[in-house]
């Protein structure tokens, strides 16, 4: 018999689907951390009306010209911004990949959850 898994943190799904009985999914755990990163570096600058400063502000970044400079303030912003809205994350890195003509920015977070021995990764894409 396979033990259930123990549930420590949850999030809805991002579209909101639901399940077989009509109640919306959910997932739990690193997923759940991981639907936390979407939806901070994924929210534009007052795109939540009740939580204006909740955001990032990688939109307004992505057609800046490209420079070391730009890179290094776009990791350093990331970092931030997911280390003040979800205080279970540390940071270890940013990585971007940026293609300004074509709206596109690919950012990889390296990542623990603070007394969670595990470093993990995660993807988040930023489009036009």
């Amino acid at each position: 018999m396979v033990e259930p898994i123990t549930e420590v943190w949850s999030d809805l799904y991002q579209d909101l689907r639901g399940d077989s009985q009509g109640n919306l999914k959910k997932v739990i755990n690193i997923e759940a951390v991981r639907t936390s990163i979407d939806n901070i570096l994924g929210t534009a600058q007052g795109e939540r009306i009740f939580l204006p400063e909740f955001a990032s502000r990688l939109k307004d970044i992505l057609f800046e010209p490209i420079s070391d400079y730009l890179i290094n303030k776009l990791s350093q912003q990331v970092k931030e911004t997911i280390e003040i809205w979800d205080n279970r994350v540390q940071v270890l890195g940013v990585d971007t990949n940026i293609d300004a003509d074509q709206g596109y920015m690919e950012i990889t977070v390296r990542f623990n959850i603070r007394s969670y021995g595990e470093a993990f990764t995660h993807t988040v894409t930023v489009t036009s």
